[in-house]
């Protein structure tokens, strides 16, 4: 190993510390910087994401089935467990993934208005998911099983609508990348 990168290596904190003896990430924050983890991560990424707007989609799709009059003691137990077996899951998973690329590759959380969007709306969609679309699911399945059509079936088209809709515009933000850098991501002036 070349001695001029050896002391170069040693003047950085130990959390960006990127080569030792044979070209080998030192750090699992190093090793996760790397290229194919970087992609592999991203990869899961996407794929919960996508799955997490699948199942709003079905999740919607029988609340407007239940709301059009469809048999409730099927449509919201299904719905309920759909929002609770795996909307939870994959929300919180992407809600993580998304956060750790942002902390471990170059578009960071803060120096981009599209991935600091994404991060504000998967946030308030993962807490809205827990507090509100899921309890409201879980009432209307119990409603249903107890024989009465829920109070507000509509209610349960708008949650399920408005989180689709969410899910859609993060979509749209990771394609098109708008508003370019956040102020926290530009050099100060005399560095």
């Amino acid at each position: 190993m070349d001695p001029g990168r050896v002391a170069h290596d040693k003047k950085r904190p130990p959390h960006v510390r990127l080569m030792v003896a044979g070209g080998k990430p030192r750090t699992l924050r190093a090793a996760l910087r790397t290229p194919p983890w970087r992609k592999a991560l991203r990869a899961i990424h996407v794929i919960t994401s996508v799955g997490l707007l699948g199942a709003d989609a079905a999740a919607l799709t029988l609340a407007i089935a239940g709301w059009r009059g469809a048999a409730p003691m099927t449509i919201y137990p299904a719905a309920h467990l759909i929002g609770s077996a795996v909307i939870l899951p994959l929300a919180s998973l992407s809600l993580v993934l998304g956060l750790a690329l942002g902390l471990l590759t170059p578009w960071g959380v803060l120096r981009h208005w599209w991935v600091l969007g994404k991060l504000v709306l998967d946030t308030a969609g993962t807490v809205l998911a827990v507090f509100v679309l899921v309890p409201t699911l879980d009432a209307a399945a119990a409603t249903a099983l107890a024989g009465h059509a829920p109070a507000d079936a509509f209610g349960l088209v708008e949650n399920s609508g408005g989180a689709t809709c969410v899910l859609v515009v993060i979509t749209l933000l990771s394609v098109y990348k708008p508003l370019g850098r956040t102020p926290w991501s530009r050099p100060r002036p005399g560095r």
